[in-house]
């Protein structure tokens, strides 16, 4: 083999045990063997901040998405992956070689370089005096690790010598993706359930922001669910068509879960890993470490409360999150994308996907990325898209139907709105099976109360083909372009993060029940002054026996 591949150093970015169970920030190390010291960077100044103790984490995850690629391996601590023992650079090997001999040389190789530092660390272990420069910075780097020279077996003996490959080609093609549906996911986020628009970064690392992936393990989507949980959210999970792939039905879904373990947790780092590891595991290892501050639990140098995934499942999405914030800074080859802009129609019987495409005028593989829900057999012709799917059109084709009577009503999109809300041309909805009033008022920017009263309904339920009367409870929206974004001053006073992205944020929040987010030094009587709702009525509207708040949480107003 090369041996120039197979040339290690050790590097670290933070590590620093200061006490048993705390780890906290430090400059790199430099060594003699060329590797520079690095000052701490500085930390965002929001909800998701980096904590100093993660920065080393953080960093060493963004340099697997955006510094190294597919020829790259770095080869590291598994607890500590911001222990770099080496990188192995395959570049000259891929050029040169056939995808099958290169993967089985990257192999071999890797598993040389692992054996090269056990061995050495081996050595240690025995109490033999370091005799390599490798060694030398082992000792130097590492003595701050619990245990005397047995901590260089213990890493042997646990094989917690890892190899990760670099995914620059692959996250810059999530990137490239992520702009199809961005804009609406973070107005959903947002507007509809008054969460963090940067929680929309999870599908970076849940699926690379592929719409049809599938795991091995069954989970779906780029949010990744699992068909239970998909159907604990309302999202059809069937032989013919998959809500778990649809982009928005998923994100509302993925909304709802994020606000529950939110709530369940009390907070967004416990919130997010549960995204991975489930509420009630996230749970058991907090009450285990005896603390809820996850950066310690993640840090602790003498025991391991996750698995590799679930441990570096957050610090992986805080690297997503600054990437996004300077994709240019990290992607300048790839140029921000306009996002997808439909219509919808809602087919008045099932229908093949080729008659659709012919008699909406739209080439079929135009209406098939438009609508990952549909599964392969409607596009072979196998099955046909049922009667009452909102069928998604790009806004390019809407003026090329041949024939419009395939659909019960054509929404037209307001200028500048990624995916528009479905309408009807006579003020009247149609009930579609699985359909329920509350997902109708949803569609409609309107309450269930309000189109009870409009069709004075005495209960909540609806059939599949009633028709509903809708039009006075929505109206078209209009927007102008040239008043599209609010000042952040307007969206601060409503306790939204600036800046909202759509003018239409003020009338969606209008339908939706009142709530105030609360922010960091709220008091329930602070918030009582702001809103005019007495502290006594808060709590009963919110099921609050004490005055504790958390900064994030979601209050309903009465």
């Amino acid at each position: 083999m090369n041996s120039r591949n197979l040339v290690l150093y050790l590097s670290v970015a933070a590590l620093s045990l200061a006490a048993p169970g705390h780890v906290s920030a430090s400059p790199g190390m430099g060594t003699n063997l060329g590797l520079r010291s690095q000052a701490p960077k500085a930390v965002r100044g929001d909800q998701f901040a980096v904590p100093a103790q993660l920065r080393g984490r953080v960093d060493f995850w963004k340099d697997i998405f955006t510094k190294y690629t597919s020829a790259q391996v770095v080869v590291h601590h598994r607890n500590f992956p911001q222990i770099r023992f080496g990188v192995l650079d395959f570049s000259l090997e891929k050029s040169t070689m056939s995808p099958v001999v290169f993967e089985k040389y990257k192999k071999a190789a890797e598993a040389e370089s692992v054996a090269t530092v056990k061995r050495q660390l081996l050595a240690l272990a025995q109490g033999e005096e370091p005799q390599t420069p490798f060694q030398r910075d082992a000792v130097e780097l590492l003595k701050d690790l619990p245990g005397g020279n047995e901590k260089y077996k213990t890493i042997v003996d646990e094989d917690l010598v890892r190899t990760q490959t670099g995914i620059r080609e692959r996250y810059g093609e999530a990137l490239r993706r992520s702009w199809k549906y961005m804009p609406v996911m973070e107005q959903i986020f947002v507007s509809e359930y008054g969460l963090p628009k940067g929680l929309t970064r999870i599908p970076f690392i849940e699926s690379s922001f592929d719409y049809t992936a599938y795991s091995s393990v069954g989970a779906a989507g780029i949010w990744q669910f699992m068909p239970r949980t998909a159907r604990s959210h309302k999202l059809l999970v069937s032989r013919y068509v998959d809500e778990r792939r649809d982009p928005l039905r998923a994100t509302r879904a993925a909304a709802e879960y994020l606000r529950g373990a939110y709530n369940s947790l009390g907070a967004w780092p416990l919130a997010i890993t549960s995204y991975n590891h489930g509420i009630g595991g996230v749970r058991s290892k907090v009450n285990k470490a005896g603390t809820n501050d996850l950066a310690a639990i993640i840090e602790d140098p003498r025991e391991r409360y996750f698995g590799f995934a679930s441990t570096n499942f957050y610090p992986e999405f805080l690297a997503a999150l600054e990437i996004y914030d300077e994709h240019d800074k990290y992607f300048p080859e790839i140029p921000a994308q306009p996002p997808l802009s439909v219509y919808t129609v809602a087919m008045k019987s099932s229908v093949s996907a080729s008659s659709a495409a012919k008699q909406l005028g739209v080439p079929m593989e135009a209406l098939k990325e438009a609508n990952y829900a549909l599964l392969e057999p409607i596009w072979r012709g196998a099955a046909r898209i049922p009667a009452g799917y909102q069928l998604r059109v790009p806004v390019e084709y809407q003026n090329r139907a041949v024939n419009p009577s395939i659909s019960e009503g054509v929404s037209k999109p307001p200028p500048l709105v990624a995916v528009s809300q479905p309408a009807t041309t006579d003020g009247k909805h149609r009930v579609s099976r699985g359909e329920t009033l509350a997902s109708i008022a949803k569609r409609y920017n309107t309450t269930p109360e309000r189109l009870k009263q409009l069709n004075k309904l005495s209960k909540p339920t609806v059939k599949s083909g009633q028709i509903l009367v809708v039009r006075d409870a929505t109206a078209e929206q209009s927007v102008d372009p040239r008043g599209r974004f609010e000042s952040a001053k307007q969206q601060l006073s409503r306790g939204l993060p600036a800046p909202i992205e759509r003018a239409e944020a003020d009338e969606r929040a209008s339908a939706q029940p009142r709530r105030y987010v609360v922010k960091a030094g709220d008091t329930l009587s602070a918030i009582s002054g702001k809103v005019g709702v007495p502290v006594e009525k808060l709590k009963q509207a919110n099921g609050l026996k004490g005055p504790k708040l958390v900064a994030g949480q979601v209050l309903a107003l009465p």
